[in-house]
């Protein structure tokens, strides 16, 4: 369910990533788009889900606006009836579909599915030969050898120490790579049934990793580590490492913590300290923490729906984020989630209007609310008018009005109308005189107290009756959700001082581990990976090369060695014929033709 887009998002064309949790753009066109803030890749899907008995409250009455990019994906979209099951094509523009084959309604969700790569292939056994061919560049394969054989002998060492020596290597940042990242799922699933030492050496990478300072490693590093963090059996420690990277993880550890709600409330604490950490740790990242976290609301539960809200009014989150994104979510949430809009009612940090047109839009708010929710937090954002103009007191006391006693938006209501008639230092605006005449006596005490000090001499109100000051009154709020605002923080304190104090217990061990040296390789050779072809063939040429010049040498010592033995068989001819000058004439040039043919071989030979 954590997938599903908020109505609210997905009419103005955005999504929540599914990997960081960050509100994202929608594309114009096509299915798939990736984070700006995370950069994991993500798909558009549509599913069908059946409607409660109160669904029919669920609809609004805008739906067909703000549609536009959902009609450039096409109208409509094969879905499976979750009541029979039969599959029809569903209206991709109209939130409630009916099913043409048993009737059922269902509602339309939007959702947006991280995009994967396949399962990661076992790492294998490498030898010193595959690392010498790696580092001679004759490889032709993505992965670090060494990275991998550390990996490979954690998962295959059968001695606890030695095995949390080679653990222990990912203390050093220069084994902190895309390698160690690809590799992580093994890692972590062998750390969850390893001792907690091992386990807390190994989960040392996550934290690295997610502060390497590289962006593309975060997607596959949250991946890994969701295969683990969804089940309260996992080693606690993955937790505390996803703390210490960037706020990408704010998400993941929330919904671990949602998961976990009901089955370890120690395990949930623990993941929400861990969001508290990146909070503390990630200042210039609050905007988007804020939004993140208050998406969450749309699904969370229990402790961990009290920790949202606690963070959303009290902590450094507040305010950190569009009033307007606010709005909208607590509009939607009016409906869905009705319990939690008074506390979000309390987070608003709004700037006065700057101009008319821009107090007019905040006025247009009560009209575009489609929940009491959304009424009662255009209510909060309203203010005071920028210029004291009876028209847009007399507007904004038109958009008041209705819901001044209304169950849930009335305090709102009547908390901005009283700014707006206490921010009138002397007189009030005829506006308000039409007011209090159409009401009269019915008005709260309050308002007629602050109407009566700014018009003593009215007849519209009995004067003669005192009004004493009261304080202001405190929003009403959920005593479910206020005890679950306290729940939490209990935990977490527990959670804290039982994971410090194990890691306070492996220590000692961790310190014996560093004066170990395992090897990492076990074999020189032979090599496991096969040599790239262009090396391959480069190295073919090279020996073509070699055997070639070799060759030309030998044929060049044998035509050498044939012109001596001639050479030598004249000599010994003129030597024995020393008075024949006849001969001797012919065989001096029966020997320079040898030296002239040999000279013509050897340039020939040397040509080729």
């Amino acid at each position: 369910m954590y997938d599903v887009i908020p109505e609210s998002l997905s009419r103005a064309r955005r999504g929540i990533c599914p990997t960081c949790g960050a509100p994202l753009q929608l594309a114009e066109s096509g299915r798939e788009t990736r984070c700006a803030f995370c950069g994991g890749g993500s798909r558009l899907q549509y599913r069908l889900r059946a409607m409660e008995s109160s669904a029919g409250a669920l609809q609004r009455p805008d739906i067909k606006g703000a549609t536009r990019w959902l009609r450039k994906q096409g109208s409509y979209e094969k879905c499976t009836c979750p009541g029979c099951g039969a599959e029809f094509d569903a209206n991709t523009e109209q939130t409630i579909q009916t099913c043409k084959y048993c009737g059922a309604q269902s509602k339309l969700e939007t959702r947006l599915v991280a995009i994967t790569t396949e399962d990661v292939d076992e790492p294998q056994e490498r030898t010193e030969a595959d690392l010498e061919n790696q580092r001679r560049d004759r490889l032709d394969y993505p992965w670090a050898v060494g990275i991998e054989q550390l990996v490979w002998r954690i998962l295959h060492e059968p001695e606890l120490m030695p095995r949390l020596a080679l653990a222990m290597h990912f203390e050093w940042w220069a084994n902190i790579n895309h390698s160690t990242a690809h590799f992580l799922p093994w890692l972590l699933k062998h750390a969850m049934t390893d001792h907690d030492a091992v386990a807390a050496a190994i989960s040392d990478a996550v934290g690295k990793l997610l502060c390497e300072g590289d962006p593309t490693l975060w997607p596959g590093v949250i991946q890994a580590c969701c295969g683990v963090v969804f089940d309260t059996q996992a080693k606690r420690v993955v937790l505390s490492e996803l703390a210490l990277g960037k706020a990408v993880c704010v998400k993941t550890l929330i919904d671990a913590a949602e998961y976990a709600g009901s089955l370890d409330r120690d395990y949930a604490c623990h993941a929400l300290w861990g969001v508290n950490t990146l909070i503390g740790r990630n200042f210039d990242e609050h905007p988007v923490i804020a939004q993140i976290v208050l998406y969450r609301m749309f699904y969370v539960t229990g402790p961990v729906l009290g920790w949202a809200l606690y963070t959303m009014r009290q902590s450094y989150l507040r305010g950190r984020y569009p009033w307007q994104t606010l709005w909208r979510a607590i509009d939607e949430l009016g409906a869905d989630r009705p319990e939690v809009v008074p506390h979000l009612l309390e987070c608003f940090y709004v700037p006065p209007a700057e101009s008319a047109d821009d107090y007019r839009e905040r006025l247009a708010l009560f009209a575009k609310a489609t929940s009491w929710g959304g009424a009662a937090a255009a209510a909060e954002v309203l203010g005071d008018p920028p210029q004291h103009d009876n028209a847009l007191y007399a507007q904004a006391i038109a958009a008041l009005d209705p819901w001044l006693n209304h169950e849930h938006a009335g305090f709102s209501a009547r908390r901005s109308m009283y700014g707006l008639l206490t921010a009138q230092s002397e007189s009030t605006a005829p506006a308000f005189d039409a007011w209090v005449k159409a009401h009269g006596e019915a008005l709260d005490a309050r308002f007629k107290r602050e109407y009566i000090r700014r018009n003593k001499d009215t007849a519209l109100l009995e004067t003669s009756k005192p009004y004493y000051w009261d304080s202001d009154p405190k929003r009403p709020l959920d005593p479910e959700m206020e005890r679950l605002l306290g729940v939490w923080n209990e935990g977490i304190n527990a959670a804290v001082d039982s994971f410090r104090a194990r890691q306070d217990e492996l220590r000692p061990m961790r310190d014996e581990a560093r004066k170990l040296e395992p090897p990492v390789f076990l074999r020189q050779g032979p090599a496991t990976l096969p040599i790239k072809q262009a090396v391959v063939q480069a190295e073919q040429k090279v020996q073509e090369e070699e055997k070639r010049v070799e060759d030309k040498t030998a044929e060049m010592e044998r035509l050498q060695n044939e012109y001596s033995q001639k050479v030598q068989q004249l000599s010994e001819r003129m030597m024995a014929n020393m008075t024949d000058q006849k001969l001797m004439m012919k065989l001096t040039a029966e020997m320079q033709k040898l030296s002239h043919d040999l000279q013509e071989k050897m340039q020939k030979l040397w040509d080729n």
